[in-house]
C-alpha cells in the first residue's frame, strides 16, 4: 500500500470544496469562539483567582494616561500592589497558574474537537458546525490524554538534550584537543542536527494521540500506545507531509513583512514632511488592508493543514489492519478510510478516479490514437 503525499493533499482539497458549512467559516467560528470564551474566562475569573493581579495592569495603564513614561508607571504600580502585602503576590502567582490552567484546558479540548471536524471532513461524512464540540463529552479523556502526553514529552525531551549535552560537549573537547575550527564547527553542526532529529523523533510518536481518542474511544496510556504503535516507520512520512505545508507559511510570513515594512516607510515619510497627506493615509490604510488576505489564508490553511493529518492517521490505520472507523465518525456515506492514496489514472473521459484507464483509445482519442498520459496529482507548487 503506497503512500502518495501530492494524492493525500488533493483528497483533502477535494472534501473541503464538498463539505457544507464551508470548512473556512466553521474555522472562523471556531477561532472566534474559542477568543472570545478565553477572554470571558480571564475577565469574570481573572480578578478573583489573581487576587488583584488585574489591578496592576489597571494601575500601570492609569499612570501612563496620567503622563508617566512606561518605566515610571510600571515601577509606581509595581510599589503600590507589593503595599498590599504578601497575600496579594500569593494569590496573584498561584490564581495566575490556575487561570492559565484553565484557559489552556479550554482551548486544548476545542482543539481536539476541531481536529474531530476535520476527521469527519476527510471522511466525507459532511460534518456540521457543531462537529467542532464533539471533544466536550470526553473531556475527562482529553485531560488525561493531554496531560500525560505532555508530561512524556517533557521526560523525553530532558533525557534527550540530557544526552545530547554530554554528546556534544565530549565531541568539543575532542575537536579542540585536534585544535582544528572546521572540525569544532562540523562537531555543533552535526550535533545541533542530531538534537533537531531528536525532538522531531519524540514529538511525531504521539502525533496521532486525538485522533486515537476520538476515533478508537482510547484515552490516557492505552491512546499513547496505539498512537506509538501507528508512527512506528512512519515518522519520516509525517515530518515530510508537515515540512510540505512550509511554503504557505513562508507566504504569510513575507506578506505581512511586507506589508509592515511599507508601513513604516509609509509613517516615517509622514512625521517627515509633518502635515497629513490624505493620499499617505489612505495608502497606510490599504497596506494594513493587505493584513485581511494573510488571515483569510489562515482559515483556509487550518482546514487543509489539519485534515492531511486526519488523512494522514486513516491512511495509517488502514495499513496497520484497521479498516472500519471508529465509534461516532463511522457514519456519513461510507468513507471508512482509505486503503491506498496511489494515484490511479482515470478514464479518458475526466480526471483520474481510480477505475482505470481506457485500453483501448478509439474515438475518444482521435480514431485510434494512444490515450494521453494522465496527469499526475501536484503537491503544493513549492514542492
Amino acid at each position: 500500500m503506497g503512500f502518495d503525499r501530492a494524492q493525500l493533499k488533493r483528497g483533502v482539497k477535494q472534501a473541503m470544496k464538498r463539505t457544507t458549512p464551508r470548512p473556512m467559516l466553521v474555522t472562523l467560528a471556531f477561532t472566534a469562539l474559542v477568543s472570545v470564551v478565553t477572554g470571558l474566562i480571564s475577565a469574570i475569573l481573572g480578578g478573583a483567582l489573581t487576587g488583584g493581579a488585574n489591578s496592576l495592569s489597571d494601575m500601570m495603564l492609569f499612570y501612563i494616561q496620567m503622563g508617566y513614561e512606561f518605566e515610571y508607571a510600571m515601577e509606581r504600580a509595581m510599589l503600590e500592589f507589593l503595599s498590599q502585602g504578601p497575600g496579594a503576590i500569593f494569590g496573584a502567582v498561584v490564581g495566575g497558574g490556575a487561570l492559565s490552567i484553565l484557559t489552556a484546558l479550554w482551548q486544548s479540548t476545542m482543539n481536539v474537537g476541531y481536529e474531530g471536524y476535520c476527521l469527519s471532513m476527510v471522511r466525507h461524512e459532511n460534518p456540521p458546525l457543531g462537529q467542532i464540540f464533539c471533544a466536550l463529552p470526553r473531556f475527562a479523556g482529553v485531560l488525561l490524554t493531554r496531560f500525560l502526553t505532555g508530561l512524556f514529552m517533557c521526560l523525553w525531551g530532558l533525557l534527550v538534550a540530557a544526552a545530547w549535552f554530554v554528546a556534544a560537549m565530549g565531541l568539543v573537547v575532542l575537536a579542540v584537543a585536534v585544535d582544528s575550527e572546521l572540525l569544532i564547527g562540523l562537531v555543533m553542526l552535526v550535533s545541533i542536527f542530531a538534537l533537531w532529529a531528536a525532538a522531531i523523533w519524540v514529538t511525531a510518536r504521539y502525533a496521532l494521540v486525538d485522533y486515537v481518542l476520538l476515533d478508537r474511544n482510547l484515552s490516557g496510556l492505552d491512546a499513547i500506545r496505539e498512537s506509538k504503535r501507528l508512527m512506528k516507520g512512519n515518522i519520516g512520512r509525517c515530518f515530510v507531509l508537515q515540512l510540505s505545508f512550509i511554503g504557505w507559511y513562508l507566504l504569510m510570513i513575507a506578506i505581512v513583512y511586507a506589508a509592515a515594512i511599507v508601513f513604516v516607510v509609509l509613517l516615517a515619510a509622514q512625521m517627515y514632511a509633518g502635515d497629513v497627506n490624505p493620499i499617505a493615509v489612505g495608502a497606510m490604510i490599504l497596506v494594513l488592508l493587505g493584513f485581511i488576505p494573510v488571515y483569510i489564508l489562515s482559515l483556509w490553511l487550518k482546514p487543509y493543514t489539519t485534515g492531511s493529518m486526519a488523512a494522514f492517521y486513516d491512511w495509517v490505520r488502514a495499513g496497520a489492519g484497521g479498516t472500519q472507523a471508529g465509534s461516532g465518525f463511522g457514519g456519513g456515506d461510507g468513507w471508512g478510510g482509505p486503503g491506498n492514496y496511489t494515484w490511479t489514472p482515470g478514464g479518458s473521459s475526466g480526471p483520474g478516479t481510480g477505475v482505470g484507464s481506457n485500453p483501448g483509445g478509439g474515438a475518444q482519442n482521435g480514431g485510434g490514437l494512444p490515450p494521453r498520459p494522465p496527469k499526475t496529482p501536484r503537491d503544493d507548487p513549492w514542492n
